[in-house]
């Protein structure tokens, strides 16, 4: 039995598996499709990732309560887990500088021999994982910026990053209604049905004027700057909801939607609408590829949580057509 927390308004990607498989495409706590057929080398899921796991110490290593050097800590905020040590995890997110955030299922006892420690940070490459989570490969159609039409608003498509990436989130939770709002009004793409309704409001640099779009297509949201840490992330994107995110980019930032993420690969996958991005540089294949483009661990340490742990800007949706997603405000 499949089952569902919060809204799932489309399926997530499970690469590698060769069984015959069920689709269920739920609305909330309602099965509205179902779909039984047999996969290919890839095949789609819905099914919430929070299956306990364990993780084994390969080496003498230190779990800490913050991303630092374990000489920087307390007795009280760390403690030495032996090699060969296996432990059941509830929930294991990637954090910064090859660190994993764990959150134990049962509580490890510091150094200090009085403090409970039940969510620590390890160094990755110290640890064993067994039965890392599956892919997260959400199947949002890629669009791409720079063909967009030119607005007097908003000028030509160089500078349309945010509208093209709050563009491609709307049309995937709305199952292509901008795409097919496009098409019956002879207009070329989504974006065009999108800039109508956030020319209404400003421009499309400024966040709380995409909110006010988003609004009117129904789909409740806010963006968060400063507050997102990985795991924030990975709720949204095991709900099944991308996350438009801002990135450093040259002097000022970038706007793209985050689309899934490879723990095996120790990868993020970005429909970045500028094209092909060359790691953390500047540098571009401006307008060629864009989709699911790979970004490691460490590029984005250096372009999104440039700031410190837990500092990345997003877009958390919270509801959609009336129906909430189980995504909070205040994240």
């Amino acid at each position: 039995m499949l089952l569902f927390g919060g809204f799932v308004p489309n399926c997530l990607e499970l690469v590698g598996s060769d069984c015959a498989l069920t689709w269920l495409v739920c609305f909330g706590a309602s099965i509205v499709r179902c779909e039984t057929f047999d996969p290919g080398p890839a095949l789609s899921y819905c099914l919430p990732m929070a299956t306990k796991r364990a993780v084994t110490a390969s080496i003498d290593t230190i779990f800490k309560q913050d991303v630092v050097g374990s000489q920087d800590l307390e007795p009280s905020e760390k403690v030495l887990v032996k090699a060969g040590t296996r432990l059941v995890v509830r929930e294991i997110t990637p954090d910064r500088f090859q660190h994993v955030k764990l959150r134990l299922d049962s509580p490890l006892l510091a150094l200090d021999g009085l403090t409970s420690l039940s969510t620590v940070y390890a160094y990755q490459p110290h640890l064993q994982v067994d039965g890392l989570p599956q892919i997260i490969k959400l199947p949002v159609n890629y669009r791409g910026q720079t063909d967009n039409d030119w607005h007097p608003t908003f000028g030509n498509g160089y500078r349309q990053c945010n509208l093209t990436s709050c563009t491609m989130l709307a049309d995937f939770l709305l199952e292509g209604e901008l795409s097919r709002r496009a098409a019956a009004a002879g207009r070329k793409e989504p974006e065009s049905v999108y800039q109508e309704v956030l020319a209404k409001y400003g421009d499309t640099i400024d966040h709380n004027c995409q909110t006010k779009a988003l609004k009117d297509f129904g789909i409740e949201s806010y963006y968060t700057q400063q507050t997102l840490a990985a795991d924030d992330l990975l709720l949204s994107l095991r709900q099944g909801i991308p996350v438009v995110i801002g990135v450093k980019y040259k002097t000022g930032g970038h706007i793209v939607l985050l689309v899934g993420h490879d723990p095996a690969r120790r990868l993020w996958l970005v429909h970045d609408p500028f094209g092909t991005r060359h790691g953390a540089s500047d540098s571009y294949d401006i307008g060629i590829g864009g989709a699911y483009d790979e970004y490691s661990y460490d590029t984005f340490d250096r372009i999104l949580w440039d700031r410190g742990p837990g500092t990345a800007d997003g877009r958390i949706v919270t509801g959609i057509k009336g129906k909430t997603t189980g995504l909070t405000a205040g994240l």
